[in-house]
C-alpha cells in the first residue's frame, strides 16, 4: 500500500551547451513538497560538446529517467518535461550550487542542488541473496486457467532427502516483481532465500502483467490476484519434494487479504503467515494509514482533519453502490475542493481540476473499487487451521494495534484456528527496523527484512 507522495515522469538524457562551469559529476538536492521533501540527484557526464545528464529519484526506486530537452543560456538552466507539462529552472551559483524552482500542474517547488565529492554509489542492500546457494533454484511457469493468464515464477528448493514444507509467497498492493522489489529492496528474495536455507520449499512469482507473467494488471482486483495465488498453490502441491500436508500461503499487507479468500475456495492452504494484514474495515484502514502517514510527513493537524473529512466522504460515495458518472463527479468535486484548500495561492483552477479528476480515476478504478468493498471480516472468519499474524509496531500503513486486535477477535471465537498474533517492536510496515516508520525511511534503511522476523516465520513453518 505504498503510496507515491508526489510522482515524477522524466527522461533519461538531457542535453546541456557548453556555456558554464564544469558540470560533470553528481548533484543531490531536496524537492520541497507540502508532505515534505524528495531526494533528487542529477548525475552529469561530458558527451563531445555537450552535457549528459540522468537523474535519479532514490525513494521511489527511479533511477536513469531522462528529460526530453534543456537549455543552458549564461548560467540559466531550462529543463522542459513535455510529458508531465513540468520544467525545472535553475541558475549556477557556483561549480558546486545550482538554485532554482520545479514547476508542475501550477505548483513551483524549491529545488537547489549542491554538486557531491563521490557519485551515487545507489543503495546499499545487504540482505540481498548472492550467488552460490545451498539449494536448488528454478524459473517456473505455471497457469491460472480460469483467467487464462500464465505466472512465471521462482522456485526455490533445499538440498537433501524426502520432502519438505512449502510457501507460496503473495505481494501485497502495486505491480510488483517476484522478488517484490522497491527501492533496491528484494524482500520476497530474501524471505526465500532464508525460508529455502532453512528447509523449506519457497514459490515467488511475478504479478500478472509483470515481469514474465501475462495478464492484464489494470483491469484486476483482489480477487484476482487471489486466483492467481490459488494457482501457484495448486502448482506446488504437485511438485514431488513437496509435503503435500504443510503447504501454506505467506501474504503481506493486501497479501494478507488475498490469503483468507483462497482459504475459502476448494484447495485450501494448510497454514497461513499474514505479514502486516489488515484486520480492520477497508475503508477506516486507509483513513488511519492516511492520518498517520501525513502526521509523520509534516503535514499540519488542520490540514490532515481536511483530508481525513474528503477522503471519507469519497470512500462513502464508492461503498454506496455502482460508480455511475455522477458518483464519479461528485467524487471529483470533493477532490478539488480540497486541492484548493491544501494549495490556495499556489494552484489555479484548472491545475486542481486537472488534479481532482487524476486522483477520480484512481479511485473509480476496478482494483480500487473492489478493494474499497472488501470486508476482512466475511473471508478471516472462513479460516481453518494454523495462522501466524505479525506486525510491526511502527507500521504506519496498516498499524499494528488495530489490525492485529481485529484478527484476534474474529479467528479467536474459531475453535478451527490455532492463532499465534505478534506485534514486533521497532519494525515498519516493510518489516524493516525503523527509527519513525515513515514511509520516506523505507529507500534509506539498508535492512532488507527484519532477521529476528525471518527466523519467528521459519521456525513456526517447520513446527507445522
Amino acid at each position: 500500500m505504498i503510496r507515491k507522495l508526489f510522482s515524477l515522469c522524466l527522461f533519461l538524457f538531457a542535453f546541456l551547451s557548453l556555456k558554464a562551469q564544469n558540470l560533470t559529476g553528481s548533484w543531490a538536492g531536496n524537492l520541497k513538497v507540502p508532505n515534505g521533501q524528495i531526494n533528487i540527484i542529477f548525475n552529469i557526464s561530458k558527451e563531445a560538446n555537450s552535457y549528459e545528464v540522468s537523474m535519479d529519484i532514490p525513494v521511489q526506486n527511479v533511477k536513469g529517467m531522462k528529460a526530453n530537452s534543456a537549455v543552458l543560456e549564461g548560467n540559466k538552466m531550462t529543463v522542459n518535461f513535455e510529458m508531465i507539462k513540468s520544467v525545472y529552472v535553475g541558475e549556477l551559483k557556483s561549480d558546486s550550487t545550482i538554485t532554482g524552482e520545479w514547476q508542475q500542474s501550477g505548483f513551483k517547488f524549491p529545488l537547489d542542488f549542491a554538486k557531491q565529492i563521490m557519485a551515487n554509489a545507489g543503495p546499499v542492500r545487504p540482505q540481498t541473496p548472492k550467488a552460490p546457494f545451498p539449494y536448488t533454484e528454478k524459473k517456473v511457469r505455471f497457469e491460472n486457467t480460469k483467467a487464462e493468464v500464465t505466472l512465471g515464477g521462482t522456485l526455490t528448493i533445499p538440498e537433501g532427502n524426502g520432502t519438505f514444507p512449502a510457501v507460496v509467497l503473495v505481494s501485497g498492493s502495486g505491480q510488483q516483481n517476484r522478488d517484490s522489489e522497491l527501492f533496491g529492496h528484494k524482500p520476497f528474495a530474501v524471505i526465500a532465500d532464508y525460508l529455502s536455507r532453512n528447509g523449506i520449499i519457497v514459490l515467488r512469482y511475478d504479478d500478472r502483467g509483470v515481469g514474465t507473467s501475462t495478464g492484464d494488471f489494470a483491469k484486476a482486483t483482489t480477487h484476482d490476484f487471489a486466483e492467481d495465488a490459488a494457482a501457484a498453490l495448486k502448482y506446488i502441491r504437485k511438485h514431488d519434494k513437496v509435503s503435500h500436508s504443510r503447504v501454506g500461503l505467506i501474504g503481506h499487507s493486501e497479501g494478507g487479504l488475498i490469503g483468507p479468500i483462497v482459504a475459502s475456495g476448494e484447495d485450501r492452504p494448510d497454514f497461513l503467515v499474514f505479514l502486516a494484514a489488515p484486520g480492520m474495515e477497508i475503508d477506516e484502514l486507509m483513513l488511519e494509514q492516511g492520518r498517520l502517514i501525513n502526521a509523520a510527513a509534516g503535514m499540519s493537524a488542520d490540514m490532515i482533519k481536511y483530508q481525513i473529512e474528503s477522503n471519507a466522504k469519497a470512500f462513502a460515495l464508492i461503498k454506496s453502490g455502482p460508480v455511475s458518472d455522477s458518483v464519479s463527479k461528485k467524487i471529483e468535486d470533493n477532490y478539488f475542493e480540497l486541492i484548493k484548500i491544501q494549495t490556495k495561492g499556489v494552484m489555479g483552477d484548472e491545475a486542481a481540476r486537472k488534479q481532482a479528476q487524476q486522483i477520480t480515476r484512481q479511485f473509480t478504478s476496478p482494483w480500487f473499487v473492489a478493494f474499497m468493498n472488501f470486508k476482512p471480516k466475511d473471508y478471516l472468519a472462513k479460516i481453518t487451521g494454523p495462522v501466524l499474524a505479525l506486525n510491526g509496531s511502527k507500521d504506519l500503513q496498516v498499524p499494528a494495534k488495530q489490525n492485529l486486535e481485529g484478527i484476534r477477535e474474529i479467528l479467536g471465537k474459531n475453535k478451527k484456528v490455532e492463532l499465534t498474533a505478534r506485534e514486533l517492536p521497532g519494525l515498519n510496515h516493510l518489516f524493516q527496523t525503523a527509527n519513525t516508520g515513515s514511509v520516506s525511511e523505507y529507500g534509506e534503511i539498508e535492512e532488507t527484512f527484519s532477521p529476528a522476523a525471518l527466523k519467528i516465520i521459519s521456525d513456526w513453518i517447520l513446527l507445522r
